[in-house]
């Protein structure tokens, strides 16, 4: 028979025996974890509503860009090719078009400059009267800044642009635009095709600019969930392949199939939802990516992928309503709130 101090000696090597089989399945899981559940990158296009106030189907002057003048020529001279009637519209600018007028172009110039404090310059007074008579509702003003400290720089282009409302019923607003060579590849990658970083940088400034003031489509990269060894992974990461070449409905198409044979499969959940924003189905999407967070409650290496997505889908959702003018969802917001909007997006850096 055992004696009691065999017995302890027997269950504490026991113990020993199974905490070091579980602190091997640990690593093991740990190890494998990068396999069940890791991220790609897709380039998507959604819509953005305007920052500064919509002013499509409305004629808007162009007022002075104030900086180097060849710099503010350029921007200027691609504002007014970008808005010419006879120039195809931009796949990036979406809703009504802008009449884009310079100050010449409401009446003889002398019947400006003769209220104008500043030769040559036209005041914001002197040219709103006029402006006024001829239906038009908006100024823009744009001021370039260097943020590099240099008057001039083929790699980064700062404007602080400002929209002037002339009536009640419109607003003002300014904000500051940003680009650079990278904001353009990410951002409009058929533009990287122009030879001048100069003419590059101007022409991206003014398709910025006009999203500033109209309903736009931006490219984003988001983040799509990917797998290797759970069920369904290969197709998985097939459709992945597709979403980056820009080929969602393909994509899609693939993910959706896969769910209906292993139902189980979170990724596929989470990167259908995406597929959906990027046809608008905003209420799909939420259905999909929900179903993924329900999911992860087995297998929580997707989990943190599908509460961002969640939180990334209503805001994308929050923008497209905006830019139409629709009605909130009928199950209003889940997960965002207008007060902490800014600090989400922030967070999630727009994905």
């Amino acid at each position: 028979m055992f004696s009691s101090s065999q017995f302890r000696l027997g269950c504490r090597e026991k113990q020993s025996e199974v905490m070091g089989r579980l602190v091997a399945a640990a690593i093991f899981l740990a190890l494998l974890s990068p396999l069940l559940g890791c991220r790609s990158v897709a380039p998507v296009h959604l819509w953005q509503s305007p920052q500064l106030g919509s002013v499509g189907g409305e004629k808007l002057v162009l007022m002075e860009i104030a900086g180097p003048v060849d710099t503010a020529e350029g921007i200027r001279d691609a504002l007014v090719a970008q808005t010419s009637a006879d120039v195809p519209s931009r796949s990036t600018l979406a809703g009504a078009p802008i009449t884009l007028l310079l100050p010449d172009q409401l009446q003889p110039p002398s019947n400006i400059e003769l209220v104008s404090n500043v030769e040559r310059a036209p005041s914001d007074l002197a040219v709103a009267a006029v402006a006024r008579r001829s239906g038009v509702r908006y100024l823009l003003r744009g001021e370039i800044m260097h943020a590099t400290g240099k008057p001039y720089s083929d790699e980064r282009l700062s404007v602080v642009w400002r929209l002037v409302g002339l009536d009640s019923h419109t607003g003002t607003g300014a904000t500051p635009v940003s680009i650079d060579q990278s904001t353009i590849e990410q951002r409009y990658p058929d533009l990287m095709a122009v030879p001048d970083p100069t003419e590059r940088l101007h022409q991206a400034m003014a398709r910025h600019t006009l999203g500033l003031v109209r309903e736009s489509v931006v490219r984003q990269n988001v983040d799509l969930a990917c797998s290797y060894i759970s069920l369904g992974s290969a197709d998985v990461r097939r459709g992945i392949a597709l979403a980056k070449l820009g080929n969602w409905p393909a994509a899609e198409e693939i993910w959706v199939a896969t769910l209906e044979r292993y139902p189980f499969q979170t990724a596929a959940w989470i990167n259908s939802a995406v597929a959906a924003a990027a046809r608008q189905d905003f209420e799909q999407a939420k259905q999909r990516v929900t179903r993924a967070i329900q999911l992860s409650i087995l297998l929580p290496v997707h989990r943190n992928l599908a509460e961002e997505t969640l939180v990334w889908l209503e805001l994308q959702q929050r923008d497209y309503v905006k830019s139409f003018d629709l009605p909130d969802p009928p199950g209003g917001w889940r997960v965002t709130h207008l007060s902490d909007e800014d600090s989400m997006r922030s967070v999630l850096g727009q994905r």
